[in-house]
């Protein structure tokens, strides 16, 4: 039992993973009218294409129609909230609690949040992920994902022409390492006996001490069509256009050290109802394909999320308020929900990100995280 609740934590954190691969445009949706239906569990019509077909791909198209998407309509100052639950054994169990958020630093730079927090049955996670973009930009400067609790890591993106670098924090294990903020206190023994202390570096597997970790390169991303990362694809795509028929939009996203592009199919307009309030929403299929075409390899996300994903789309802003879909566990398949709760103003977001930043700083001779 208690790891089925761990495992509901952990979902927090993909589902987060799953909303940031969410992107749609909001001033074009299907022009059929709108459904009045009983509840987002009523049946998606097949579609001419189904989103798990490779053979639907169009990669010349989807870049062509990438190039296309300028981040000119951001929600600036907007905070979004979600509550997040999976059904277990006839009960609907809360995990935990998503944010989005929003807002314009000082240098004109654009700063795009997301934070995924829950504990249940001693896991804990509490994820923070930040994409920064220049305000006339058509990619992302930075991508920084940081998670804290039960499992632990930092990893970032650096976008360039033509390259995204990958690197992670990681524990130093450099055998000549000189730095002396990577020693502790040890006992020092003169054979069985213990003979005061001395200082040593730090060779524990469970260290946390951030002034112990080294930012490490684990890949360089080269690239002829213009990536995005997880979370400003959910943004950006907002300005897009579908293309014509019933062929799908396409959004090349860099996730760590892998590619994909995320296949988006419009499939519907309904009226739904969640704990926010009442919308004319749109449906979207979401899936995800490698960008090197190989069938086999499964998308893993943060923590393991893959396949197609239902999510809903207010009609008018473009919030998603609503996501669901199958989370496999053993040989159980959860349902997870994931639905706004509220819409609020993005300061308290951003004072909270200034001074967790300036925290990081101070504890990192590395700078900021």
């Amino acid at each position: 039992m208690a790891r089925v609740f761990a495992l509901g934590v952990t979902m927090v954190s993909g589902f987060l993973t799953a909303l940031l691969l969410v992107a749609v445009q909001a001033g074009e949706p299907p022009q059929a009218p709108p459904q009045q239906v009983t509840g987002a569990d009523s049946p998606t019509p097949h579609s001419q294409k189904s989103p798990d077909d490779p053979s639907s791909l169009v990669p010349g198209i989807a870049i062509e129609d990438l190039a296309q998407i300028v981040p000119s309509a951001l929600p600036l100052g907007e905070r979004l909230l979600f509550l997040a639950t999976v059904e277990w054994q006839g009960a609907s169990v809360l995990v935990g609690y998503l944010e989005l958020a929003t807002w314009e630093e000082s240098d004109s730079r654009m700063i795009i949040h997301a934070r995924g927090r829950g504990q249940r049955f001693g896991y804990s996670i509490d994820q923070r992920i930040v994409s920064t973009m220049e305000a006339g930009g058509k990619q992302p400067i930075s991508f920084m994902n940081t998670q804290r609790g039960t499992e632990h890591h930092t990893k970032k993106l650096i976008f360039e022409e033509n390259k995204i670098s990958f690197s992670k924090r990681s524990h130093c294990r450099i055998s000549d390492c000189k730095n002396k903020h990577h020693l502790v206190s040890e006992v020092a023994w003169k054979g069985p006996i213990p003979w005061g202390t001395k200082q040593a570096h730090c060779a524990s597997k469970d260290c946390e001490i951030a002034l112990h970790e080294n930012w490490i390169h684990v890949k360089d991303h080269e690239v002829e069509e213009p990536y995005v990362d997880l979370l400003t694809a959910i943004y950006v795509a907002r300005t897009a256009q579908f293309p014509a028929g019933d062929e799908p939009m396409i959004i090349p996203v860099v996730n760590d050290d892998s590619r994909w592009y995320v296949q988006v199919q419009p499939q519907r307009r309904q009226q739904i109802s969640v704990k926010e309030g009442d919308y004319d929403a749109i449906e979207m299929a979401l899936n995800p394909i490698p960008s090197d075409g190989n069938e086999k390899k499964r998308f893993e996300g943060l923590f393991g999320i893959h396949g197609t994903l239902r999510v809903w789309f207010d009609s008018q802003s473009g919030r998603p308020v609503l996501i669901e879909g199958m989370l496999p566990f053993a040989y159980l398949n959860l349902k997870a929900r994931i639905e706004l709760i509220s819409v609020g103003d993005a300061a308290v977001v951003q004072a909270r990100h200034s001074a967790i930043s300036n925290q990081e700083s101070d504890k990192s001779l590395d700078g900021p995280r």
